[in-house]
This record gives C-alpha cells, sequence and structure tokens, in this order.
C-alpha cells in the first residue's frame, strides 16, 4: 500500500529560498516524468523501526513490475500477477482494474493538492550536485489518505533523478529514498 502512496518523490527549511516558478517547474518536471518511458526504482522505505527495500521496473501509466524480498508482483492492464511461495498466481480482475491508473492518478492528486514550494539550490544525490526542489502534499489511494514533504533531485535530463520522501498514512510515519534510472530497454510481461 505504502508503494503506491509513495509515487502518484536534506536542506533545512531556512537555507531553502521560494522560487516564483517553482509550482510550474515542479508540474513541468512531472508531466515530462510522466511520459519519459520506461524507468527503474530503487527504493528503500524505513517505516516503523522497519526498513524494506524495493526494486520497480515502471511503464506509465499501468505497467509495475514489484520486487521485495517478501514477494513479486506483476501489474498490468491485462492483468495482475503475485508469486508466492515461488508461484505466480492470477489475481482478480478487479484487482488489475483498480491499479490501472493509481500511479498517475496519486501523482495528479498529488500535484493538485501541493503546496510550500521551496526551489533554486542544489544539493548532494547520488554522488552529484543536483538541482533540487521540495514541496508539502497529499494524495489518497485506495481509500487511504497520506500527506508527504517531498525533496526532488533532477538530473541532467530535466527529469527527477531521485526523491526522499517524508510521508504519513494512516498514522504511521516514513521516510522513502527512490532512485530513479530511465531505460527505454525495460519490458514489462506476463509471468512464464
Amino acid at each position: 500500500m505504502k508503494f503506491y502512496l509513495c509515487l502518484a518523490a536534506a536542506l533545512s527549511a531556512a537555507s531553502v529560498t521560494a522560487h516564483a516558478d517553482c509550482k510550474s517547474d515542479i508540474e513541468t518536471i512531472m508531466k515530462a516524468h510522466m511520459t519519459a518511458g520506461p524507468y527503474h526504482t530503487t527504493m528503500e522505505m524505513v517505516s516503523g523501526g522497519t526498513t524494506r527495500k524495493i526494486e520497480t521496473d515502471v511503464i506509465l501509466p499501468s505497467s509495475f513490475h514489484v520486487k521485495m524480498p517478501e514477494m513479486e508482483s506483476i501489474m498490468l492492464k491485462q492483468g495482475t500477477w503475485m508469486k508466492m511461495g515461488g508461484k505466480w498466481q492470477a489475481m482478480p480482475a478487479a484487482m488489475s482494474a483498480m491499479t490501472g491508473n493509481m500511479a498517475q492518478d496519486a501523482m495528479a492528486e498529488g500535484l493538485k493538492n501541493a503546496s510550500n514550494f521551496k526551489c533554486g539550490v542544489t544539493a548532494e544525490f547520488d554522488g552529484q550536485s543536483l538541482p533540487l526542489y521540495e514541496f508539502d502534499t497529499s494524495a489518497e489511494a485506495m481509500g487511504v489518505k497520506a500527506k508527504s514533504h517531498i525533496k526532488m533531485f533532477v538530473g541532467a535530463n530535466n527529469l527527477p533523478a531521485g526523491m526522499i520522501i517524508e510521508g504519513e498514512a494512516m498514522g504511521v510515519k516514513s521516510v522513502t529514498t527512490q532512485h530513479i534510472k530511465y531505460d527505454p530497454s525495460i519490458t514489462i510481461n506476463p509471468p512464464q
């Protein structure tokens, strides 16, 4: 559940200046991200004293291949499958319909509800000095409301290279660090 809330990306507030075009810049970057093609994310989510690592291939709007130590899933328009006990199982058709455009819808809602924009600085991420954009947002996915403070680091391609998301959902706080690599060779197919 938290994975989807994190879609839908550390400087003190005193050291970040407000920028008149921050909101427009962030919207432009996120719209470009939505159409940039396949990408891979490596995420580390810390919540409730537990650290969870998640690897995901993404082809927006509705194709995902998620790998976690305890499970693996593939979500496509034509179906959703989960690997449990080493065996792939098809999930009910309603699950595919429900997850279909969830990432895009969550991102669109998150941008609509965004506030407290900050930009105009650079910060270190993955050993690089990158432009940093920050904002607060809230979104709802599958009936669960979440609020987040997002630090988005933008690469030379003017697309998100990574995000640090400090979030809260269902009374539980989390910090998710997401590394994003765009790769046109990524494909996602039903399990064999």
